[in-house]
């Protein structure tokens, strides 16, 4: 099976440092910048004001985990291949991003890297991944080049998972903030959650039924699954996790992490 040293090496994290911003999670009157309506699990919000938020240094992955890495993973562990048998070559390409997983399964993944590196790596929060997402905070709807989309520039025609960096990161060096699948987030959903939450790194509600879900188009937008798949969905297609949902980790440290 190889050294995973040397595959842990080969990662790439880019760093997302200290910073203050206005997390955006409902329409607001005052936010100008936002043009559209914005929407929690597909109902329109009534109002409420940006929430200040404050994070401590961390370093996220500049890609979205692929089917290859995940692959390395379960074999390392001992694991069986995820949904080996119920995808097809295409789906299934090793630079694609991974998905089926469970939120328990990814979440294993970015502790596995830090167990063999000594870093304090995990999902990211959605503090983390839209401040990321947003190039540190900035006013933008998409986390593309430009801050807007393009299909076929900078992010894809939407038939169908591309391989992961297919189009330009944005600004702060991410790719497919806004593009492909969505993404695990640490955090357990609580659509208020940031009407009254704390402002430096805040963690998400204590307890939940869904996770939070970010990621796949507009970065503002906040999607929320279970954290695996109901027993029909399992027994039925042989997966337990979401076919287009995704993950990319964090690394919680002070100073910042470039794994080449």
């Amino acid at each position: 099976m190889g050294d995973v040293g040397a595959y842990i090496t080969s990662k790439s994290f880019n760093e997302g440092p200290l910073g203050s911003y206005e997390f955006v999670d409902k329409n607001h009157p005052d936010a100008m910048w936002m043009p559209w309506v914005f929407q929690v699990a597909g109902e329109k919000r009534t109002a409420e004001p940006v929430h200040k938020v404050t994070l401590s240094s961390y370093s996220m992955g500049k890609y979205e985990v692929t089917f290859e890495e995940f692959d390395v993973y379960t074999q390392f562990t001992e694991k069986p291949l995820l949904v080996e048998r119920k995808l097809g070559k295409r789906s299934r390409k090793p630079a694609k991003p991974v998905r089926y997983m469970t939120w328990q399964q990814a979440r294993d993944y970015c502790f596995w890297l830090g167990e063999n590196t000594g870093l304090n790596i995990d999902l990211p929060t959605e503090g983390q991944w839209e401040y990321a997402a947003r190039s540190r905070g900035k006013k933008v709807a998409y986390g593309t080049d430009t801050g807007m989309p393009k299909k076929g520039t900078n992010i894809g025609s939407g038939l169908g998972v591309e391989k992961v960096g297919s189009y330009p990161p944005n600004p702060l060096g991410f790719y497919d903030m806004s593009a492909n699948v969505k993404e695990w987030i640490l955090d357990w959903f609580d659509p208020d959650y940031y009407a009254n939450s704390p402002e430096v790194d805040p963690q998400g509600p204590e307890s939940g039924t869904e996770k939070s879900v970010r990621g796949g188009k507009v970065v503002l937008q906040r999607y929320h699954e279970p954290p695996k798949a109901a027993p029909r969905i399992t027994k039925e297609f042989g997966y337990e996790g979401h076919p287009y949902v995704g993950f990319r980790c964090v690394v919680n440290e002070d100073k910042p992490i470039i794994l080449k």
